[in-house]
């Protein structure tokens, strides 16, 4: 299991989380339980929309794991909310 960093824009600010997550873990997944735990401690991202992982300047497939995409264990990733247009 690897480590990351991964830092989220919350309405209290940036939150800075460690995470572990498995080789063949995808993205989604890892995603949704950091998110439920976040709001568990009170902390929910800033803004309306859908979550966006950054990471070396481009936007990460939430279908793929990490490693499939280049992401090598340490590396920090950025949590943010895209914006919906209504």
């Amino acid at each position: 299991m690897a480590k990351y960093q991964m830092y989220f824009d919350t309405v209290r600010g940036e939150t800075k989380y460690n995470v572990d997550i498995d080789e063949d873990e995808n993205l989604s997944v890892v995603l949704d339980e950091i998110l439920f735990d976040l709001r568990e401690r009170g902390d929910v991202l800033q803004g309306d929309g859908e979550p966006e992982v950054n990471w070396n300047s481009q936007s990460l497939d939430f279908s793929l794991p990490l490693p499939s995409q280049g992401v090598r264990p340490n590396d920090v990733l950025r949590v943010s909310t895209i914006s919906t247009n209504g």
